[in-house]
């Protein structure tokens, strides 16, 4: 795995044969209104360097957007964590936060509302989205995208603390 720290970042180019995982670590002000943006921005320039299909990076554009504006809404964390794992059958973002664990669930919000409705977002557009508690007792949210020719993988996870929510993806 490589892992480079600017958008557009081309060492962690892919190889011609992806047989190996590439992932690329970004952290980011945890009390920016800006984070989301970049955030968006990195997910987009790094799988477009890694020649992710147009499609499924405007779906992750958008499912890190919505993760990382939870994560700067809801907790009080000095720092967001923003990772991009590609491999030959998923292409995943996650968003980790130092603010409290909380158990996350995508609901209905009222038509009124502002807010409530990214992880309903998530849950529509991943094929699979799963949340962990993490060592220092933040969140982590996780969510994949199976690519296209992939075999889908197996459902279930072994911690207590997780969610996995399949979901079939266009």
């Amino acid at each position: 795995m490589r892992y480079s720290a600017a958008p557009g970042d081309r060492a962690a180019e892919p190889p011609a044969d992806r047989s190996q995982a590439l992932a690329t670590c970004l952290r980011l002000s945890g009390d920016s209104e800006h984070a989301p943006g970049q955030a968006r921005a990195y997910v987009g320039l790094t799988l477009a360097d890694w020649g992710v299909a147009e499609a499924v990076r405007a779906d992750l554009q958008l499912i890190v957007s919505e993760l990382a504006t939870n994560a700067v809404i809801y907790t009080q964390s000095p720092e967001i964590t923003v990772e991009i794992i590609l491999t030959d059958d998923e292409a995943a973002v996650s968003v980790g936060d130092h603010g409290p664990h909380r158990q996350l669930r995508a609901q209905q919000a009222a038509p009124d509302a502002e807010h409530g409705r990214g992880l309903l977002i998530v849950e529509a557009l991943a094929s699979r989205w799963e949340q962990r508690r993490d060592d220092a007792g933040g969140t982590t949210v996780r969510a994949g995208i199976d690519l296209p020719g992939s075999p889908a993988p197996p459902a279930a996870l072994s911690s207590q603390d997780e969610t996995n929510v399949p979901r079939d993806h266009p």
